[in-house]
């Protein structure tokens, strides 16, 4: 629904209708009361009329909050906060909604919105409508009707789920689709994606293809031939070329769904966690040309990391709306796929693997990977590590550590992303490195009923310990890693106040965090994560007036119903930069 909001001159006209209309908001009758402030003090907003979440702990909540010049200037009563009004003041009611501050996304791939925007979605319900292979079949031939279909040349859907289908698609599942143009599904992880047998052919994938370091060319039964089925580095080099287009209009296209996408589900930060050169010289080209209407941040993989040591957009201040911020490493693949790297073996292996199966690392080498983390902190550039499996976060802390202990742990933020299977000895030894975890609960409602099966109830009861981690860390943030699945904070903090899976079992009850904590994840304590937090993640005097109008009250409302609430308005600095529409 629209958000009223009045400036003082339109004011005098709706107070005159309060008698006349008995719901009409008693905050404005109460304003006329105090003298006006003159303009040099006067705000340019001020918003009342519903509940205030602050997320600072010294005032969780307030009548009113005023802005000026994209900041706030006044926070608290409403009597106090209408000293600021002027006669310029737009004067913004509520109507009993909800204003928290804007969402920080601690860890998602905003390259990843618009192909997610704009291709098939292969998503389960809630996010989607596929439930069977042949779903993802007549999802991704609707799409082939397309004209977006020539900004990339591949008919492409983000999604799928295999746990939930009960296999991967095939490239004779997607010769359905196409015989003459090239078709790729993308599984829900990332780390994984099907295609049909022009797109093996337009990849050089054949019978005499071996399998790539890190990854896996899955073969039909019997022989060498690919059976459309692709692995980590088999994939992700190729799908993200597949489903992102290369001529600067295109680009464009992508970036802009993908920006609309974002700021509809009330982000105000976005991040790319794993930018390449290409994603980079996009982002930087749009901020250039139009200016990013919500802070985007990106770290680079560490293939691509001269960019942090050549780029002017490296640094804490966002230039147009975005900036680089560090370096990303990836050190194993998907729990859910069954390639996150572990120290117990799965249950039930994948196919073509062998009973003791227990997934594989990305980078093998830990000299390798020590001369990386070195370089890091030398150059105190910030790390975002992927580490889903506890093989991998053992491998994190062995290989970092020789940094810290050489350059200590400073103000580096340095971040565990994922951690899946993270183990409590772990969390102690990261706190004492510095790290923050950054987990994952959003997995225990998509696929704590799998994680049952392929690791046991105990290991699944255990994933995302996000309760744990914070008896050792005194922040911890909680991501979407969208466009795993839609960019939706809202589903995320659901996730980690619940822990419920799609069949309604609780997955580790202990695990669980308070709505206020599961707020201050996708808020101050993401901002905290990328060293924002002096100008974001909360409502206070001096800060941004990064914020969101959300239906209801995430800390007041029945918890299993927080997935329930709508971002009604996303607000940047002050300024409106999507609103739903009634």
């Amino acid at each position: 629904m629209r958000i009223q909001s009045l400036t003082m001159a339109a004011l005098a006209v709706a107070l005159a209708g309060c008698a006349q209309n008995p719901a009409a908001p008693l905050a404005h009758a109460a304003a006329t009361a105090t003298p006006m402030a003159n303009e040099a003090e006067a705000a340019d907003t001020i918003y009342s009329g519903g509940p205030i979440v602050t997320v600072n702990d010294r005032q969780l909540s307030a009548e009113a909050l005023a802005v000026k010049n994209g900041r706030i200037v006044a926070v608290g009563a409403l009597a106090d906060v209408t000293r600021l009004r002027g006669k310029r003041t737009r004067w913004v009611d509520l109507q009993g909604h909800v204003l928290t501050p804007g969402f920080v996304d601690p860890h998602a791939h905003f390259g990843g919105f618009g192909s997610q925007a704009i291709g098939a979605n292969l998503l389960n319900p809630p996010d989607g409508d596929v439930n069977t292979v042949s779903d993802v079949v007549q999802k991704l031939r609707e799409f082939a009707q397309s004209p977006d279909v020539k900004r990339t040349g591949w008919v492409f859907g983000l999604g799928y789920d295999d746990a939930l289908l009960g296999r991967h698609p095939t490239a004779e599942d997607l010769d359905q689709v196409s015989t003459t143009l090239p078709v790729i599904a993308v599984h829900i992880s990332g780390h994984f994606s099907a295609v049909n047998s022009v797109g093996l052919k337009a990849l050089g994938y054949s019978a005499d293809t071996n399998d790539p370091p890190g990854g896996v060319i899955r073969r039909k039964a019997g022989s060498r031939e690919p059976n459309g089925v692709l692995e980590e580095l088999a994939s992700i080099p190729h799908m993200i070329k597949a489903v992102n287009p290369s001529k600067p209009e295109d680009i464009e296209y992508f970036t802009r769904r993908g920006l609309e996408l974002a700021k509809s589900f009330g982000y105000t930060t976005a991040q790319e966690g794993r930018a390449f050169t290409a994603n980079h010289n996009a982002f930087a080209a749009y901020a250039n040309k139009y200016g990013f209407e919500i802070d985007v941040n990106a770290y680079v993989d560490y293939l691509d990391r001269k960019l942090l040591d050549d780029s002017k957009w490296f640094g804490p201040n966002y230039q147009q709306g975005y900036r680089l911020a560090g370096l990303k490493i990836t050190l194993d693949g998907s729990p859910q796929g069954r390639t996150a790297w572990r120290t117990q073996p799965y249950l039930l292996p994948p196919d073509g693997q062998q009973a003791g199966y227990k997934g594989y690392p990305a980078l093998a080498d830990d000299k390798a990977l020590m001369a990386l983390y070195d370089e890091a902190y030398r150059k105190h550039w910030q790390v975002l590590t992927h580490a889903n499996g506890d093989a991998a976060v053992d491998q994190l802390i062995r290989t970092i550590s020789p940094a810290v202990t050489q350059y200590g742990v400073g103000q580096r933020r340095n971040t565990l992303i994922h951690g899946q299977f993270v183990r409590e000895d772990q969390l102690k030894t990261l706190a004492e490195l510095g790290i923050i975890p950054s987990l994952f609960p959003m997995h225990t409602f998509y696929w704590g009923d799998w994680y049952e099966q392929i690791v046991g109830s105990v290991a699944a009861q255990k994933i995302s310990p996000l309760r744990t981690a914070l008896k050792y860390h005194p922040v911890v943030t909680s991501h979407t890693d969208a466009p795993v699945a839609l960019p939706n904070l809202l589903q995320v903090m659901d996730a980690t106040v619940n822990r419920t899976s799609r069949s309604g079992k609780v997955m580790g009850a202990a695990e669980r965090l308070t709505p206020l904590e599961a707020l201050k994840t996708v808020t101050l304590w993401g901002a905290y994560q990328h060293g924002e937090e002096a100008h974001k993640g909360s409502l206070e005097v001096g800060k941004l007036a990064d914020m969101v109008v959300l239906s209801d009250n995430p800390l007041t409302i029945e918890p299993p119903r927080i997935k329930t609430i709508k971002v009604l308005q996303t607000i940047k600095e002050g300024k409106t930069v999507w609103q739903r529409q009634p």
